[in-house]
């Protein structure tokens, strides 16, 4: 078990490094290569990993022979908002302090977990773009225990099938949106399919499916493949309209595989890369990582202004060193997020965790 959560640990790393790209680098510099795979496969982790919890719960509660949800949600709740509110909330003050201006104007978006459905109103903002898929998994974690733990469990199956479907039948109402969004994209049932389909997996391996199933391993390359082939022609002007809607649902089939391959544990080169002490770090790290890299550069605009007013850091060297100030706040302050906030809740989790049994 330990094996594989460190390899779990080393993909997240290595998609924090892709969403990095995303919000520090240029477009040309990018190219075509979809550098937001990182996000993605956060969502497809995240209801991996939730659903699995909440199974356990379940299985915990129903064998207790008491009546358990209540009690069950408080601390579902309540872990959450240590685990993963309390750095949040973190990330939005300082976004606050670091003068994002969309924060500012908009904070009740962001303090209620809305920002998705702001965005997709107003459209990206500087520097907070990034807490619209914190909002999409902060809306999951209050609707997900009402399905895992109050629908019967032969239920289950077609309940997370329907609620991923939502996903492709919400994408194809998007150029109808547009009349009134300007992001329809970022409504929280186009992320359906990543989280859902995340989900299944977790039901799968809890009725006993195996990490290595060939089966598994099938689809998720021929999804994969899928996957390429619409993103290669969306990219190319040449989207294949009825079929371009299963491109992301495509995709986190995919990522169900690779979550499920870094579950059963990479071995060789894969394997020693993942479980780097270095990539490991990264992991640990990660989700500070994520809330505070996009409002790093409002950081180093702040201490370093000669980044942005002289234009040598715009190309070449200079704009490698200017991604490494990015890089280097960035991990400073997901060091400091970890180390001083996710690290003690986690602590105060364990002990309510063990209160609780």
């Amino acid at each position: 078990m330990a094996g594989r959560a460190t390899q779990i640990d080393g993909l997240r790393a290595f998609a924090m490094l892709g969403v990095a790209c995303v919000h520090w680098l240029p477009r040309e510099l990018r190219g075509p290569f979809p550098f937001e795979l990182g996000l993605f496969y956060f969502l497809v982790l995240t209801g991996y990993l939730i659903t699995g919890a909440l199974l356990r719960d379940r299985d915990r509660g129903e064998s207790s022979g008491q009546p358990w949800k209540g009690a069950a949600m408080k601390q579902f709740q309540l872990r959450r908002g240590l685990r993963i509110l309390a750095p949040y909330y973190a990330a939005v003050l300082f976004a606050v302090l670091m003068g994002a201006q969309d924060v500012r104007s908009a904070l009740p978006w962001y303090l209620f977990q809305g920002s998705n459905l702001h965005m997709a109103l107003t459209g990206w903002p500087d520097f907070t773009a990034h807490f619209w898929s914190l909002a999409a998994q902060h809306q999951f974690y209050v609707l997900w225990p009402f399905v895992i733990w109050w629908l019967p469990k032969r239920w289950l199956p077609g309940a997370m099938l329907a609620f991923v479907a939502l996903a492709p039948i919400s994408r194809s109402f998007s150029p109808m949106l547009k009349t009134w969004l300007v992001m329809p994209d970022l409504l929280p049932t186009n992320a359906c399919d990543y989280l859902g389909l995340g989900g299944l997996l977790a039901l799968a391996v809890h009725r006993g499916l195996a990490f290595d199933h060939p089966g598994l391993r099938r689809a998720a390359w021929r999804c994969f493949f899928a996957y390429a082939v619409l993103y290669g022609l969306n990219e190319a002007g040449h989207s294949i309209r009825g079929l371009d809607i299963f491109q992301q649902t495509f995709l986190s089939i995919a990522c169900c595989g690779l979550i499920a391959s870094a579950s059963r544990g990479f071995s060789g080169w894969r394997g020693a890369v993942l479980d780097h002490p270095a990539i490991q770090h990264l992991g640990r790290l990660s989700y500070g990582l994520y809330l505070f890299h996009n409002l790093a550069p409002l950081l180093a605009g702040k201490i370093l202004p000669w980044l942005w007013w002289t234009p040598w850091f715009d190309h070449g060297l200079g704009f490698a060193i200017r991604i490494g100030v990015f890089a280097l706040l960035s991990w400073l302050l997901g060091w400091l997020c970890w180390r001083f906030i996710e690290l003690p809740m986690q602590g105060v989790k364990s002990r309510l965790g063990s209160s609780a049994r």
